[in-house]
C-alpha cells in the first residue's frame, strides 16, 4: 500500500481541481471555495488537463488501498450514492460496507491498467464527470489471497464544494490463480 498524504481534503482539492498543464491549483490552500467556482474550474479545464487530474486522483488516492476514516468518507461521498447497483444508498450504509471490506481484506494493492481510462463530461452539465477504468488488484487476509482484474465506474459531481462521488460501481473481469 502507498502512504496516504497528510491532508485528504488538500489532496482532493489539488488533484481534482488543479490545472496540471499550468501546475497551479485553481483553489489556493485555505481559500474558501464555492460549488460555482469549482464547476467553473472544471468547465474551463481542457480535456487533457481534466484527464491528467482525474488520473492523478485515481492513482494517488482512489486506488491507494488505504482505509478511509468516517470524516474522509464524508468528504468523498455524496449523502446519497448509486453504489454498486443499489440506487440511493446512504453514505452511512456505504461507510458500513467499506469498513466490512477493510476488515475482510486488510492488505490491498490496486494499479490502474494503462490505456483504460475513459472520461466524459455529462451532457448538459459542466460539473458532472463520468470515469471508467480497468485495474489490477491483489487483496490479502490472514487466510486468503485474491488477485485479478476489474473495472470501476465513477460519477463525480463538482457542482458541490470539493466534488463528491455520486455513483460508484464496478466488477471483477478476471481472477488470477
Amino acid at each position: 500500500m502507498r502512504a496516504r498524504p497528510q491532508s485528504l481534503t488538500t489532496l482532493i482539492a489539488v488533484v481534482i481541481m488543479s490545472s496540471v498543464v499550468q501546475a497551479q491549483p485553481f483553489l489556493a490552500a485555505g481559500q474558501e471555495d464555492s460549488a460555482a467556482a469549482q464547476q467553473e474550474s472544471i468547465a474551463n479545464m481542457s480535456e487533457a488537463e481534466l484527464r491528467t487530474a482525474i488520473e492523478r486522483f485515481i492513482n494517488d488516492f482512489y486506488l491507494a488501498g488505504e482505509n478511509l476514516s468516517r470524516d474522509e468518507m464524508k468528504i468523498i461521498y455524496a449523502p446519497v450514492v448509486d453504489y454498486f447497483g443499489e440506487r440511493r444508498k446512504t453514505r452511512a450504509a456505504i461507510m458500513k460496507n467499506q469498513r466490512a471490506y477493510y476488515r475482510r481484506w486488510p492488505d490491498r494493492l490496486f494499479e490502474m491498467m494503462p490505456g483504460t481510462l475513459e472520461i466524459s463530461r455529462k451532457e448538459g452539465s459542466t460539473g458532472i464527470v463520468d470515469v471508467t477504468f480497468e485495474y489490477f488488484y491483489e487483496t490479502r487476509s490472514a487466510k486468503r489471497v485474491s488477485r485479478g482484474q476489474g473495472v470501476s465506474y465513477l460519477t463525480l459531481d463538482f457542482t458541490v464544494a470539493g466534488g463528491q462521488i455520486i455513483r460508484e460501481g464496478g466488477k471483477v473481469l478476471k481472477r488470477f490463480r
